[in-house]
């Protein structure tokens, strides 16, 4: 059996087995649609905690199952998470009753992101997941034993596939174009586009490589591709470029692309610091924190980290009043819990780099006046201080040390594929190594697909 079916039956269990439940059929045709004005109301009537005095018709069991079909669509633009809570007849108190920092998460869930909806044989909701990530995802669950509706923040049960790529660069083309041809990956693509800085003269029949790090979720990619290293052939001689800790640098250690991002903010102190909520060996899973909360007076002006085109200006959620803005490279920065929104911060307005945008405060849920800073890349919440910096930078000491090493090492397994990819007769060759799935046998761990023309043509074990 394929290992990618493997995989999609493992999630399919795990996703119906936390409640025992069992879906039997699919429905896609599902309309979600909120008001600003709706959200606002939300945010206004967080201090007056609703307790839902009409009577909820509670699902049941029947015929010994708990759910009888299944939805599955992508979260609308302008949907709300009090509004699917309504739509869906569950108390609003499900929501109040969360912490602060989870009523901030709730209100990260995506425009397209991936909706799952069990339900039973009257239709009520059983289960959602709402994906937040790649990593992280709100669960909705009526919980049969205390006869009431719960969420919870929980990560992503996915399958990480090592994958190594060598593609020739065809007339009128260049490396990007031929790792697509080879992939069919569009966010790869982009991905090595924005890497990719070195130019160097290439012609028909140099070659491109590069090994990186996919998620799959139910057999589809999920967030974007993780660039390890990156091979380009110019003159019969390859240069190199690695990716470590979500920047490019060269085999020596010199930093390639040069966006960087300004504190936002004049603050007194860092109340907050940013958390990737992964999962701990022993301690469990960990609380996600997408961002850094600079605390600071009400009023603090707030500037844009980067130049860029406004995505979002508005009230979102827990997040209270947001600027969130678009920039080179598949950034995007969060401004939340403003006081105030510059008349200038508008929908679709560029801003450079410095340009005011609005004022600190407490908006949303809040226990204080502070500038909440989200930085996200291709849609993954990244360390926001990890992108603050000057110069294009050198790493040095036990950094630079590690790199080395790092670098080195993944430089060799490239070199190792390239050497051993059979090109002679083929445009590109392809390896799939799937990294955490205990349900495959050593010998079925990868798979080697290789073309003449772009289509695939055959697939074999190694």
């Amino acid at each position: 059996m394929n290992f990618l079916f493997r995989h999609i039956f493992f999630l399919i269990c795990t996703f119906v087995s936390s409640q025992n439940l069992f879906a039997t059929n699919t429905t896609t045709d599902v309309n979600h649609q909120d008001t600003n004005k709706q959200e606002v109301a939300d945010i206004q009537s967080k201090d007056s905690i609703k307790t839902d005095k009409q009577d909820m018709i509670k699902p049941a069991k029947h015929d010994g199952f708990y759910a009888t079909y299944s939805e599955q669509y992508k979260w609308e633009y302008g949907s709300t998470f009090l509004g699917f809570l309504s739509k869906n007849n569950i108390p609003e108190k499900t929501y109040y009753n969360l912490s602060l920092e989870d009523k901030e998460l709730v209100a990260d869930v995506k425009t397209d992101s991936e909706i799952f909806i069990l339900r039973d044989s009257q239709g009520l909701l059983l289960q959602a997941f709402l994906s937040l990530n790649s990593e992280t995802q709100v669960r909705i669950f009526y919980d049969f034993n205390k006869n009431e509706y719960g969420i919870e923040i929980i990560p992503i049960i996915s399958l990480q596939v090592q994958q190594k790529v060598v593609s020739k660069i065809q007339d009128g083309g260049g490396p990007s174009s031929a790792l697509y041809s080879a992939t069919q990956d569009p966010k790869l693509n982009q991905e090595f586009i924005a890497a990719y800085k070195i130019r160097n003269i290439v012609q028909k029949g140099d070659r491109v490589a590069i090994i990186y790090m996919r998620k799959y979720r139910l057999g589809k990619t999920i967030g974007s591709p993780e660039i390890e290293t990156i091979a380009v052939e110019s003159n019969k001689k390859f240069n190199y470029l690695f990716g470590y800790k979500n920047r490019y640098y060269d085999i020596d250690g010199k930093e390639m692309a040069n966006f960087f991002l300004i504190v936002p903010v004049k603050y007194r102190r860092i109340s907050s610091r940013f958390s990737s909520g992964r999962r701990h060996p022993v301690l469990g899973y960990k609380r996600p924190h997408y961002g850094v909360d600079y605390a600071a007076f009400t009023g603090t002006p707030i500037y844009s980290a980067g130049e860029g085109r406004i995505s979002f200006s508005g009230i979102k959620g827990g997040y209270g009043k947001v600027v969130e803005i678009n920039h080179s490279g598949g950034i995007r920065t969060l401004y939340a819990h403003m006081s105030k929104i510059a008349k200038n911060s508008r929908v679709g307005a560029y801003v450079r780099q410095g340009t005011y945008i609005g004022n600190v405060g407490s908006t949303g849920l809040s226990t204080g006046p502070h500038l909440h800073f989200g930085v996200y890349k291709n849609n993954k919440p990244i360390n926001p201080l990890g992108q603050i910096k000057t110069p294009r930078s050198e790493l040095s000491g036990k950094d630079k040390k590690a790199f080395l090493a790092f670098a080195q090492d993944s430089k060799k397994k490239l070199q190792s594929f390239i050497q051993n990819a059979s090109l002679s007769n083929n445009t590109f060759v392809v390896v799939r190594v799937p990294l955490n799935d205990a349900y495959i046998n050593d010998d079925e761990d990868s798979e080697e697909m290789e073309s003449t023309n772009h289509d695939l043509l055959n697939s074999k074990k190694q």
